[in-house]
């Protein structure tokens, strides 16, 4: 087996080895929807992405795994105010996510719903709907954005079972990586087949896909890498109203004869 960081630091080497601990183990690895819908029996080592920051950071570690030959399951969200999934690069890089053969689905937002006095179903299940649109495909489940810090949803679509559901939080062990730091250990000391047939973690790209620094430095990175986005997004539209300006005479010509053939 691959040596380890011994502090079971948050980064893409340490993740491999968990992956391939796993393997080695013979856990099977499934995505969510291949166990949503009823438990099988079967050991199996469940692994959940919840992209709450970064979708860059998912394909990252999406490719990572697909270098090991694991498929695993990653839920976006359609409100976080740090990326725009009806952007056409960010909607692609979900699609790349899928196409190396991930499940991807949405992290669905009750609150998002609350604070503006709508129904959270309601508006989850208009969701699901845009996001299957977004991305051009059917999706087979979801996940609840924060779940500690809102109701948990009932039926929301029998057709999209949540990850969350008590089956695989409750009746089988269940660890997170949630704000840097895990509540009882890293998951690789978790991987055992005679004490945990069944296992289902929670990892979230960002937290993992940079390292070597202290964890509020981790997330400033991920905020200087969408500020240097938005910069690069804005000196290209500079550019562009500048050649506009450089040109506007012969294209308010052209304009006008456009709309005297019409």
């Amino acid at each position: 087996m691959s040596s380890v960081d011994p502090n079971c630091s948050y980064s893409l080497p340490h993740y491999r080895f968990i992956l391939r601990k796993a393997k080695e183990l013979g856990y099977w690895m499934p995505k969510v929807r291949d166990v949503a819908f009823g438990l099988p029996d079967r050991d199996f080592f469940l692994i959940r992405h919840d992209v709450d920051i970064t979708p860059w950071a998912a394909l990252e570690m999406a490719q990572v795994e697909k270098d090991e030959g694991v498929e695993t399951t990653y839920y976006f969200r359609l409100h976080a105010p740090f990326h725009n999934l009806l952007d056409g690069a960010t909607a692609e890089n979900v699609r790349k996510i899928h196409e190396l053969g991930h499940e991807v689905g949405l992290h669905y937002e009750p609150g998002y719903f609350l604070e503006r006095g709508e129904d959270p179903v309601e508006g989850t299940r208009r969701d699901i709907r845009i996001f299957e649109d977004l991305v051009g495909f059917k999706t087979r489940t979801i996940a609840q954005h924060q779940p500690a810090q809102g109701p948990l949803l009932g039926d929301i679509s029998p057709d999209h079972p949540c990850a969350y559901q008590a089956a695989l939080v409750r009746e089988i062990p269940y660890f997170g990586d949630s704000g840097f730091h895990w509540r009882e250990g890293c998951i690789c000391t978790k991987l055992d087949r005679e004490k945990r047939p069944q296992l289902h973690t929670l990892i979230h790209p960002h937290s993992w896909t940079k390292w070597d620094r202290p964890w509020q430095d981790v997330l400033r990175a991920h905020a200087s890498d969408l500020n240097a986005q938005v910069m690069g997004e804005m000196e290209a539209y500079i550019t562009s109203v500048e050649e506009y300006l450089e040109k506007r005479t012969e294209l308010d010509r052209a304009r006008e004869e456009q709309y005297r053939d019409e």
